[in-house]
Parts: structure tokens; sequence; C-alpha cells
């Protein structure tokens, strides 16, 4: 019983710690970006932001269309062990996006042609975001008709994930089970113990009775 109440502590501490560190994670996030875009400025911390950009520039056009991915993915998958925490972890990644996502599809077009007309950007200006729209569409396109989009790196993640929440589930069940034979057979020695009890009082009254019928036999002799 003390192990089962153990085993549960353990568990809210780590459930406590992950949601910790993702919170902190997505909020170092979205400090960056904004830091990054001038949004924000904090010294020492900006140009630091603007250096990672610079280095992570070539890649940010694959975040949304990956995170969007395992969020579909998830969500499409059996039903299995903390699967609704997955489904808003991903979530979550997906919110951190929007507002890059919806600035960069807002930049491909505007108003500012000859007599209004709508301008689209070019493939060269903005290439990144046309790569970006592009693989979205993919992504989702791909989701909807079942194509391996992502070779395969995706759902074998997914599935990592799947199979560890799977034995976390397996070890939290074979606790339980073992905190029941544990507690079963401490039920089980109590019984004994008091049946051993109520054999022996049923005994002593039996030799009490015995003893008062000699003594009235003898008493009448």
């Amino acid at each position: 019983m003390a192990s089962s109440e153990a085993f549960k502590k353990t568990s809210k501490l780590r459930i406590f710690l992950f949601i910790l560190a993702s919170i902190t994670f997505l909020s170092v996030m979205v400090l960056m970006i904004f830091l990054a875009t001038d949004v924000l400025t904090i010294p020492y911390l900006t140009p630091v932001a603007h250096f990672l950009a610079i280095i992570l520039s070539p890649f940010v056009p694959l975040l949304a269309p990956l995170m969007l991915g395992a969020f579909l993915k998830v969500c499409q998958h059996p039903t299995f062990p903390r699967k609704k925490t997955w489904v808003l972890i991903t979530a979550c990644w997906c919110f951190n996006q929007v507002q890059r996502v919806c600035k960069d599809v807002k930049g491909l077009w505007s108003w500012t042609g000859e007599e209004g007309a709508l301008e689209l950007c070019g493939l060269n200006e903005c290439k990144g975001s046309w790569v970006e729209v592009g693989l979205l569409v993919l992504v989702v396109l791909g989701q909807w008709r079942g194509w391996r989009w992502d070779m395969g790196l995706v759902d074998n993640w997914v599935e990592g994930i799947v199979a560890q929440n799977i034995k976390a589930e397996e070890a939290k069940r074979q606790k339980a089970m073992g905190a029941d034979i544990e507690r079963g057979l401490v039920d089980g020695d109590v019984k004994e113990v008091m049946a051993e009890e109520e054999a022996v009082g049923g005994d002593m009254e039996k030799t009490a009775l015995l003893v008062d019928v000699e003594v009235n036999g003898v008493e009448k002799a």
C-alpha cells in the first residue's frame, strides 16, 4: 500500500515537471521570436536572438509543417495512454507557430499594385514563405490521403511516444496489481488470525461447559 502511494506521488511529480518544462520551452521560444523580430528589446538577449535567427532561418519554414504533421498524426493515431495529453502538447506547438505563419502568408500578397491590383511576392523575394505554405498544403493533403510525406520520420517519433506510454501504463498496472495482491495477502492473514481466535474461543467455551456439567454432577451426587 505504501509502495502504491509512493508510485502515485512519483507519477504526479513527473507529470508536473513535464508540464513545467513544456511551458518553459514554449515561453522561451515565444520570447526569442519576439526578440528576433524586434517586437521586444532586451539588452544582451536581443543580439543572441538575432544570431540564432540567422543560423536557424533556413530551417524555419520547416517548423510549422512538421509541428502540424505531428499534431495530425497524434490525432489520427488509435487511442493510446495519455493521448489527450500529447494532443494538447502538439496543439500548443502549432499554436506557437500561428502568429509567424500568418505574418508570412500575409506578406505573400498586397494591394499595392497598379490601380489597387493584387500583387504577389515573387519566388526569389519570398522563397521561405512560399516553401512554408507549400509544405503546409502538402502535409494536410498527404495526411488526408495517407501519403508518407515525412518518409516515416514523424511516424517513428509518434510510435516511440505510443510505445513509451504503453510501457508506463503497463508498469503502473503491474504496480497496482502487486499492491492489490499484497493487500489481499494481508487481508487473508488477518482473516486467518480471526478464525483461529474464534476457534480458540469456541474451544474455551466448550471446556467451560464441560466443567460446569461435571461440577453440577458432583454436587448432585
